[in-house]
């Protein structure tokens, strides 16, 4: 069994025009294409629709150029919604118009101290992993931690130092109870021995941040290494390319908040 129940809801948010002015460290990929980027927004949102999914699409904010990632924003576990507030100061108050959506959970607010994105957030079959990163501190974990044990009080919720990429879940999240894929550009001391780990070519690293919707695995299009992984430990596994995003250092688990 796992952690998340069942999801049948998703909330998203359609990228502004000036969405390349986001952050990012991937500027080497080159500026996205924002026409692009909205056929791809859309396929994903009507993939989720296609998966039973009740997807609410908020308009553009161009006060927020990352606003279209609203995972990283909130933490949602059960009927509980934990309000990340992130370490990147450009991004602290996309939170705040992402609230009124969640009105139906109960809302959690961390300490002034605590900074965490949600995208160092990984649900795992029995664990939650958090990294402790440049977004993402020791008091944001332990603020998350204290919230999850509220709805269930021997939650395993581990801190994993990294580096090399942005976020955890940018280089690794878990593709089947148990086995992880990772990115090789991820490091760290962490131990993961209580998984099988599966290490992507580095070509295809971006391919590690593969999103779980009940039945169904989300996985990078044209990475044949992780749709070989994928279509071994899954059984229906779709496609998605999310070229323009992956240039904001986005990928597939970003884009919408599924609870």
């Amino acid at each position: 069994m796992h952690l998340l129940p069942p999801f049948t809801r998703a909330l998203m948010r359609r990228p502004a025009a000036n969405f390349g002015e986001g952050l990012t460290s991937s500027g080497h990929l080159g500026a996205p294409n924002y026409a692009l980027a909205l056929q791809q927004h859309d396929a994903y949102a009507q993939a989720l629709r296609d998966c039973g999914l009740e997807v609410a699409i908020l308009r553009p904010d161009e006060r927020f150029p990352d606003g279209h990632f609203v995972e990283d924003p909130f933490v949602i576990f059960r009927d509980l919604a934990f309000h990340c507030r992130s370490g990147a100061p450009s991004r602290e108050q996309e939170g705040e118009s992402l609230k009124p959506h969640l009105a139906r959970l109960r809302i959690v607010e961390p300490p002034p101290d605590a900074r965490i994105d949600g995208g160092d957030v990984l649900f795992c079959a029995d664990r939650v992993l958090v990294g402790i990163s440049a977004r993402s501190n020791r008091a944001g974990f332990m603020a998350l931690r204290a919230a999850l044990r509220s709805i269930k009080r021997d939650i395993r919720v581990d801190p994993v130092p990294f580096s090399g990429l942005l976020h955890l879940k940018s280089g690794l999240t878990e593709l089947a109870p148990g086995i992880l894929i990772r990115d090789p550009a991820l490091q760290t001391d962490y131990d993961l021995g209580w998984a099988q780990v599966i290490d992507l070519p580095p070509e295809e690293g971006y391919a590690a941040d593969v999103m779980p919707v009940n039945d169904t695995l989300f996985i990078a299009a044209n990475c044949p290494r992780a749709f070989e992984a994928a279509s071994q430990h899954c059984g229906r596994v779709i496609t998605l390319d999310l070229s323009e995003f992956v240039k904001m250092d986005g990928g597939l688990t970003c884009l919408s908040l599924r609870y």
